[in-house]
C-alpha cells in the first residue's frame, strides 16, 4: 500500500513539475493573456488594426504547434513584415463591410416601410448572407496574411474559396469569435478571458487547416514529380526502342543487299567453256 501510495504521489508531482502538463498548459495559457494584450494595445491606433491581427495568429500558431516562441518578439516581427498588405487588407474589408451595412439599412427601411415591402425583404436577406461570407473572410484574411506571402488581393480571394471550402470549421469560428465578442461586449472585464481563449480557438483551427492544405500540395507535387519520372523513363524506352529496331532494319537491309549481290553474280562463265571445250 505504501509503496502504491508513493508512486501515486510521484505521478501527480510530476504533473506539478516543469515537464508536467498542468505547467505547460497554465504556460500556454499565460503567452496566450500576454498575446491578447499586446494584440489590444497595438489595435488601439485603428489603422493597425489588420497588422495586429496578423502578427497575433502567426504568435498565435507559433504557440499552438509548440514551437520555440517569443510573443513579443514574434508579434512585432509579424507586425513590421505585414504592416503594408495588413492595412490595404483593412481598407478593403472595411469598405465592403461599410458598404454591406449601408445597404442593409436601406434594405431594411425598403422592407418594413410598407411599399415594396416583398423585395425589400429579400434584398436584405440576399445583403445579410453577403454579411456572414464578409464575416468569415475576416477571419481567414488576416490568418492567411500571417502565413503566406502574397498580394492583397489574392490574400481575400483565397480566403473566400477557404472560408466556404472549409465551412464547419468556419461555422465553429464565427460562433466563437463574434458571439464571446458580442458577450464580452456586454461584460467589458469578460475580455481578459474571451480573447485569449479566441486567439486560441481560431489559432488551433487554421493549424489544422493550413497542416492540410499543405500536405495536399506537397503530395500533388510529389504525384507530378513522379509522374513526370515516369514520362521521362517511358521516352527513353521508347528511344531505346526505336534505336534497337533502327538496328535491325539496317542489318536485315544489309543481309537483303549481300544477299542481292550473291544472286546477281555470274557462275556460268566457266561451265559454258568447258561444255565448249568437251563438244570440241
Amino acid at each position: 500500500m505504501r509503496k502504491e501510495t508513493a508512486q501515486e504521489w510521484r505521478i501527480i508531482m510530476k504533473g506539478f513539475g516543469l515537464d508536467g502538463k498542468l505547467f505547460k498548459g497554465m504556460t500556454k495559457a499565460g503567452d496566450f493573456l500576454i498575446l491578447a494584450l499586446i494584440t489590444f494595445i497595438f489595435c488601439i491606433p485603428v489603422v493597425t488594426i489588420g497588422a495586429s491581427l496578423t502578427a497575433a495568429f502567426y504568435s498565435g500558431m507559433k504557440l499552438v504547434k509548440d514551437e520555440e516562441n517569443y510573443v513579443f518578439k514574434d508579434f512585432i516581427k509579424s507586425f513590421k513584415e505585414n504592416f503594408l498588405q495588413g492595412l490595404i487588407v483593412e481598407i478593403i474589408l472595411a469598405a465592403a463591410g461599410l458598404l454591406l451595412f449601408l445597404d442593409i439599412r436601406a434594405c431594411a427601411y425598403w422592407a418594413f416601410t410598407g411599399s415594396g415591402s416583398m423585395i425589400g425583404t429579400i434584398f436584405m436577406y440576399a445583403i445579410v448572407g453577403c454579411a456572414i461570407v464578409w464575416a468569415g473572410v475576416v477571419l481567414y484574411a488576416f490568418a492567411m496574411l500571417s502565413r503566406y506571402d502574397d498580394k492583397a488581393l489574392r490574400i481575400l480571394k483565397n480566403s473566400l474559396i477557404l472560408c466556404v471550402h472549409h465551412l464547419p470549421q468556419t461555422i465553429v469560428m464565427m460562433i466563437a469569435t463574434y458571439g464571446l465578442m458580442i458577450f464580452s461586449y456586454q461584460y467589458f472585464t469578460a475580455y481578459i478571458i474571451t480573447i485569449p481563449l479566441v486567439l486560441y480557438i481560431d489559432s488551433f483551427i487554421f493549424t489544422r487547416i493550413f497542416k492540410s492544405l499543405e500536405n495536399t500540395n506537397e503530395q500533388r507535387a510529389q504525384e507530378a514529380a513522379e509522374e513526370k519520372k515516369a514520362a521521362a523513363g517511358l521516352a527513353e524506352k521508347n528511344a531505346a526502342e526505336n534505336i534497337s529496331e533502327n538496328i535491325v532494319e539496317n542489318i536485315t537491309e544489309n543481309t537483303v543487299e549481300n544477299t542481292a549481290g550473291i544472286e546477281e553474280t555470274d557462275f556460268t562463265g566457266d561451265d559454258s567453256a568447258d561444255k565448249t571445250n568437251g563438244m570440241d
